[in-house]
């Protein structure tokens, strides 16, 4: 008789004393407020909001706690709120849904295609290799490279996208010295200057056009894409120079910044391919949507069809399939899903009756002081929330309602606190730009004391820049006028 098998089921070794696994105190505290908020709201608020504002605050101030406090992916939270304001707040879900058809959603995709385009044309990579073949020494180079970055920020529609494009010329540079302080100024260069100067375009960054359709709402002034660019790109030009003279000046030795540079050989290669049709087509497209006042033709239109013929295989694209597939969707249903969440607080008279009405009694504090504090929370915001269109889209709905009270224009409030919420160099996590530079190839990188000197010395240098265009600069652009 055969001998009886058993089978052997692995089992889980027993805890060992002391090794009990516990919480995060920030999920900790995300559980607690998630619980607390909602009750506290419906029985607190229950006198002065109707059911539907209620919910609204409920599911914004939800949305807040996912964004900065839990390890959630920003859009499940935000589609997580969107659903709510569909089944809660609104009286049909067709705002919710209303939103995907939104004309700025379709730029952003737009822009996608544009920049995958570039990419596969390697027009970026061109512009960064005739900078460095001219450039004699690291101020030159540094500020070359700066404004290469800022042309991209005009046709690439994120910053961790043309961060992908400056990788390779990253590569080639700091493999072209053995100075480690160059390396580290070089590492440090690109984020810094990727994300500093995404303002100068309302197709710089996502959060850019979910501001530009908020103000727009709120102060009946739509912001095009010249309009951004008239009041962002003399902030991204000055904010670029003074990051790049600190990285300059901290990170590298007298010295160094005078010793003669030499063009990598890496640099040097000749192009593959003509980058020609990719580029006039690009230039037609910025130049359209700057004339936009003249023709009257809307920028999203400019878009599409400068993304559709960049498709066009007679033109050295690579199809539609391929260019759709390089759309970030991620961040395309994260807007939509802002946008409604937008919508749901505005609907529901939330912005206007709660935070709106909160800031009025500080009326008597003056502009130049609520100007400093927006511009703090902006720059600070950050450490607690990642994203950058999370940023805005907590901060910009109670700063819109709540403007007037504090004697601040509306929309240069908004524009102020869009402006602040572009720094976020303090910490790897901080940024998608700034952890891809910073774990670079051994010896090609930066470490998290690097960051935080620099951080330290943008921080107060971009406060006052931020104060200057706001109480001077865009006001003499007819933009943002605070009744002093």
């Amino acid at each position: 008789m055969p001998a009886r098998q058993t089978l052997a089921l692995p089992l889980a070794p027993p805890l060992a004393p002391g090794r009990l696994s516990l919480p995060a105190p920030r999920t900790v505290l995300a559980l607690l407020l998630a619980v607390l908020l909602p009750v506290a709201v419906e029985l607190g608020l229950a006198s002065s909001l109707d059911r539907p504002a209620r919910a609204a605050l409920i599911l914004f101030s939800l949305a807040i706690i996912g964004w900065g406090l839990t390890r959630l992916d920003d859009t499940l939270v935000a589609l997580l709120a969107a659903l709510g304001m569909a089944l809660w707040v609104f009286p049909t879900p067709d705002p919710v849904f209303a939103a995907l058809g939104n004309d700025l959603v379709w730029l952003l995709i737009a822009a996608f295609i544009l920049a995958d385009a570039l990419k596969r044309a390697g027009l970026a990579d061109r512009l960064a290799r005739l900078v460095a073949a001219r450039a004699r020494t690291p101020r030159t180079l540094f500020h070359g490279l700066g404004l290469v970055m800022l042309a991209t920020a005009f046709v690439v529609p994120s910053t961790s996208g043309r961060a992908a494009l400056m990788i390779p010329v990253h590569a080639a540079l700091t493999g072209a010295t053995t100075n480690p302080r160059l390396r580290r100024a070089l590492a440090l260069l690109f984020p810094t200057a990727i994300l500093l100067s995404a303002f100068a375009s309302l197709t710089g960054a996502g959060a850019h056009l979910l501001a530009a359709e908020m103000i727009g709402r709120w102060t009946d002034r739509p912001i095009g894409f010249l309009d951004w660019a008239l009041l962002g790109l003399p902030f991204a030009l000055a904010s670029t120079a003074l990051a790049i003279e600190a990285i300059l000046l901290l990170f590298l030795t007298p010295e160094d910044r005078r010793t003669p540079l030499a063009a990598p050989a890496a640099m040097a290669a000749a192009p593959e391919r003509s980058a020609a049709p990719a580029g006039a087509i690009t230039a037609l497209v910025v130049l359209g949507w700057f004339t936009a006042p003249l023709h009257g033709v809307d920028d999203t239109l400019i878009a599409l069809a400068g993304a559709l013929l960049l498709t066009l295989p007679a033109l050295g694209g690579g199809g539609l399939r391929d260019g759709l597939k390089a759309v970030e969707w991620p961040l395309i249903l994260f807007m939509a899903a802002t946008i409604a969440i937008a919508d749901g607080l505005t609907a529901s008279g939330v912005s206007g009756r709660m935070v709106g009405g909160a800031l009025e009694r500080l009326g008597g504090m003056a502009p130049v002081l609520a100007c400093a504090g927006l511009a703090a929370i902006g720059l600070l915001l950050h450490l607690v929330v990642q994203s950058r269109t999370a940023r805005v889209s907590v901060l910009l709905p109670p700063v819109l309602a709540g403007a007037a009270g504090l004697g601040l224009d509306p929309a240069g409030a908004g524009l102020l606190v869009v402006a602040a919420t572009g720094f976020c160099q303090t910490l790897m996590a901080s940024a998608k730009p700034v952890a891809m530079f910073g774990l670079a190839g051994e010896g090609q990188g930066y470490g998290p004391a690097d960051l935080l000197r620099l951080s330290l010395a943008l921080l107060p240098m971009l406060f006052a820049l931020l104060l200057l265009f706001a109480l001077a600069i865009w006001p003499a652009l007819g933009f943002g006028r605070f009744p002093l």
